[in-house]
């Protein structure tokens, strides 16, 4: 059953869907489960696991290259919707499908913004109005 996927942010993954198993293995490597050819990516880069209490565990194989998470460098760390993976220049939204991503659409983020503008622009005018009367640029 594959409840979480990476969605391609940028790299050579940009706009792809890939469906994580079990354990997934990211790498250059042709044995690989989600193989990609780039620079900056170890033949098995890094590896995705699903833990027996349905979490997701993400750890790094190839000590040699980099693995992010949020920007963060990590050898081994738990993941959640909404993290953002780096292996090289390619990036990964973690997504789960029906959950809402913690870190992306957070309360204040759901919040309805108020424009301002509006109200910026009637006292704008209601200033300059009481000026040009004041002045006596008006004729009534």
């Amino acid at each position: 059953m594959q409840t979480y996927r990476l969605k391609g942010a940028s790299g050579k993954v940009a706009n792809s869907v890939f469906g994580l198993e079990k354990r997934t293995v990211i790498g250059s490597a042709r044995d690989c489960d989600l193989m990609i050819d780039e620079d900056g990516i170890g033949p098995h880069h890094a590896e995705i696991s699903l833990l027996d209490d349905g979490s997701l565990q993400l750890k790094r194989l190839d000590s040699a290259f980099e693995t992010h998470v949020n920007g963060i460098p990590v050898e081994e760390i738990s993941l959640g919707s909404g993290d953002e993976i780096r292996l090289g220049s390619c990036r990964w939204v973690l997504q789960a499908p029906g959950l809402r991503p913690e870190k992306v659409l957070t309360v204040e983020a759901l919040k309805p913004r108020r424009n301002h503008v509006p109200w910026l622009m009637v006292i704008a005018l209601l200033a300059a109005a009481a000026l040009a009367w004041q002045r006596g640029w008006l004729p009534f």
